[in-house]
């Protein structure tokens, strides 16, 4: 530890240094677990208050309450930020939300608890996987610093922590590491593959062995065995689609935070208005309330029930209300109202054109805008068909990875856009000069 002043290191911080442990087998067992442990317990209570508070005969029957609890979950969502120091990506980019590492300490744990537990009663477009990794990495950061930790330990026990949550949340025992992988790009991903695969299949099995729903299987709409070439062109076109919902969302993201970053640290200002307009909107369609886990199932059940039109509204809408939910200071994810978006462009052109398999229409999209949403395509693969389940046949499987290409393709097209307009801004501004 060097003085500020002499730069020298101090007898205490040499003590300190001497004291640092690395950590070996028996600590990342003890990371994951306590992880594992608490991410179960976290996802019984959001999910048992979220139907006393939602799904009681009271609320059912008078749509006018939904307005006025999404206001005052809002307000105490502004509250949790102002005086819990509770962590929020109103900062950050749209991928931010899966990036706990970066801007959450163990510190403000009992803010991010009470955060993400709100924000997701709220009726906010965001998902449970965003709270969940910010609570596995301050969870994991709080055993580092207890157990002396150094510097590159702590960021693994991080990385051991989310990969308990997220293999045991999403059911599959590498999803996590293949994720951390992609995500490092190509730099110590390696260096983090046997960490996060202990973690990752502890986290697994103790979700597997309580009999935890995971997000295996969540999509059940059939699956293709042959392929055609029919079939191709509409991966191709779907995972287009869905790369266009991606950067839809992207733009709404920064849209949106410009037009909150008028209220800088009125945290409680900027929250109520949120709510205010979630409500409106939600009173009026209210299947774009929360991530819209539970609503994509009655939606894909019957979807002429709904009508081309709304499909479509609610696919436009409902990224809106991420980013405004994201920007206003909710805390949450955005993975499930991406997904969300995209199945709902998928049956929308599922009414127009039935012959088509509903798998192939709900799938691709869905893997292209997870793909630029998380900037891994081969995490964003995974995902999808571990969704799919006992779907994922390898025809079908085929088709996910020409959609996800094609998302990756449509990326590169627009990264290389951004930079050449920054490029040119530049020298725009060099020649000014």
């Amino acid at each position: 530890m060097a003085d500020e002043t002499t730069g020298q290191v101090s007898e205490s911080g040499a003590e300190a240094e001497r004291t640092v442990i690395r950590p070996n087998v028996v600590h990342v067992l003890l990371v994951a677990l306590a992880v594992g442990v608490f991410a179960v317990a976290w996802l019984a209570i959001y999910s048992r208050g979220d139907a006393l508070i939602w799904n009681n005969p009271f609320v059912t029957a008078n749509r006018w309450v939904i307005p006025l609890g999404v206001i005052f979950f809002s307000l105490l969502v502004g509250l949790a930020q102002k005086f819990l120091h509770a962590p929020n990506v109103v900062n950050g980019g749209i991928d931010e939300a899966l990036k706990a590492e970066d801007v959450a300490t163990y510190r403000t744990f009992w803010g991010t608890l009470a955060s993400s537990l709100l924000s997701l009663w709220s009726g906010a477009s965001v998902g449970p996987e965003g709270p969940l990794g910010f609570l596995a990495v301050q969870i994991s950061q709080w055993i580092a610093m207890r157990m002396k930790f150094s510097k590159q330990g702590a960021l693994l026990a991080s990385i051991v922590g989310m990969s308990s949550a997220y293999n045991g949340v999403v059911g599959n025992p590498v999803f996590a590491t293949l994720l951390a992988t992609e995500a490092s790009g190509a730099k110590n991903g390696m260096l983090l593959v046997g960490p996060s695969l202990v973690g990752g299949t502890v986290g697994f099995l103790i979700f597997a062995l309580l009999g935890v729903p995971p997000f295996a299987n969540f999509l059940n709409v059939g699956t293709v065995t042959d392929l055609s070439l029919v079939l191709v062109v509409w991966a191709l076109v779907l995972g287009f689609l869905g790369a266009l919902m991606a950067v839809y969302a992207a733009l709404a993201f920064r849209t949106l935070g410009r037009v909150m970053a008028v209220f800088k640290d009125r945290v409680i200002e900027r929250a109520l208005v949120a709510g205010i307009i979630i409500g409106a909107v939600c009173y009026f369609i209210p299947n774009l309330m929360f991530s819209g886990e539970t609503q994509i199932h009655g939606i894909i059940a019957n979807p002429a029930a709904i009508g081309l039109p709304m499909l479509l509204l609610m696919a436009l809408v409902k990224p809106l209300l991420l980013a405004l939910s994201l920007k206003s200071g909710y805390l949450g994810g955005p993975i499930f109202p991406a997904l969300f978006s995209a199945i709902m462009v998928g049956l929308a052109i599922s009414l127009l054109m039935p012959g088509v398999p509903l798998a192939v229409m709900v799938m691709c999209p869905a893997v292209g805008v997870i793909t630029l949403l998380l900037r891994a395509p081969l995490t964003a693969i995974l995902l999808v068909s571990v969704m799919v389940g006992a779907g994922a046949t390898p025809a079908m499987i085929g088709l996910i990875t020409v959609a996800a290409a094609t998302s990756l393709g449509v990326g590169m097209v627009v990264q290389r856009a951004q930079a050449r307009r920054a490029g040119q801004a530049q020298g725009a501004q060099l020649q000014g000069a």
